[in-house]
């Protein structure tokens, strides 16, 4: 069976997407807490017994107290790995490609050059087919690598609501 050039642009268009759905997710993570910190701001709004205040007078509000420390760390964690799943960084091209365009921004000083390029990649099918599996390398890398970081923030969002609930436990109970 031979491989076809719409082979190639399936391929990348699928890492596309996948860069995109990694992309989406973070920004759901970043939604869920900001319901979360908009739910905990009105219910302290509502506290009208300051249920929320730290007098640190019993050890009991040193537990208390401590108990929200790891729900600081991991919202931190995954909102870091968000940030990171938006801006990630990439690795240098292996080669200069008039088709990837970070390569067409930085490598080419201008328009002749690049279309000359261009037009003679397009009709050597061999060097187009090296170019096209590049940008599927590429690209992969790519989502891999924003899809690592928001597994990340992912795991970071469910040990930050397992400790919330834990430390709002503990709130009430102590």
């Amino acid at each position: 069976m031979k491989t076809s050039l719409r082979d190639y642009w399936e391929v990348i268009n699928y890492n596309y997407e996948q860069i995109r759905f990694a992309e989406i997710k973070s920004s759901v993570i970043i939604s869920v807490f900001s319901l979360v910190f908009t739910f905990a701001y009105t219910i302290d709004i509502l506290d009208e017994e300051n249920v929320y205040v730290f007098e640190l007078n019993k050890p009991t509000d040193y537990i208390i107290l401590f108990s929200i420390f790891p729900v600081i760390y991991f919202t931190f964690i995954s909102f870091v790995s968000c940030v990171k799943c938006f801006l990630p960084r990439l690795k240098k091209s292996a080669i200069n490609s008039p088709l990837f365009f970070g390569d067409v921004a930085m490598g080419y000083q201008d328009f002749e050059t690049y279309n000359k390029d261009l037009n003679s990649l397009l009709t050597d099918d061999e060097q187009y087919k090296k170019h096209l599996a590049h940008m599927v390398y590429a690209t992969a890398n790519i989502a891999f690598t924003k899809f690592k970081h928001v597994n990340a923030a992912i795991r970071s969002l469910i040990k930050t609501i397992i400790s919330l609930t834990l430390f709002l436990i503990l709130l009430y109970i102590l």
